[in-house]
Order: C-alpha cells, then sequence, then structure tokens
C-alpha cells in the first residue's frame, strides 16, 4: 500500500475509525453503568478493581479512536 493514502481512502479509513469509536464509547459507557449499579445494589464485592482498569482503558482507546479518525478525517498529520 503506497503511502500516503489518496485523499478520497484517507477519509475512508477516518469514517471507519470515528465509527468504531463511536460505538466503542457507547457499549463501554454503557458497561460502566451496569458495573456501577452492580456495586450500587451488592456491594464491593461484586464489582473488582480489574473489571473497572479494564473498562476504563477500553473507553480512553474509543476516545482515542475518535481522536484519530477526526484527524484523518480533516486530511491533518495524524502522527504526532
Amino acid at each position: 500500500m503506497p503511502w500516503p493514502l489518496s485523499p478520497p481512502t484517507r477519509r475512508l479509513v477516518g469514517l471507519l475509525f470515528l465509527l468504531s469509536g463511536a460505538l466503542l464509547v457507547i457499549g463501554e459507557a454503557l458497561r460502566m453503568y451496569v458495573l456501577y449499579t452492580l456495586y450500587a445494589t451488592q456491594g464491593t464485592d461484586a464489582v473488582t478493581s480489574v473489571q473497572i482498569i479494564i473498562n476504563l482503558t477500553l473507553l480512553v482507546l474509543g476516545l482515542l479512536m475518535l481522536r484519530y479518525g477526526w484527524r484523518e478525517r480533516r486530511g491533518n498529520d495524524t502522527v504526532d
């Protein structure tokens, strides 16, 4: 694959990153809500710190995917 990508391909890649990042953020926000309700109803034994760390990590990853997709869509340099 030639580098850099052509503009239409960059826009498509950016759109795919935006869609997948948005879906990941929505899914992880819902999972965090489920963890919160479990914690509120059943106490500290229902939720482990590993679950919280993994969910927060995936939430940050989704936000980074949104950022990368937005920058790729706009045509900015995505290498920081």
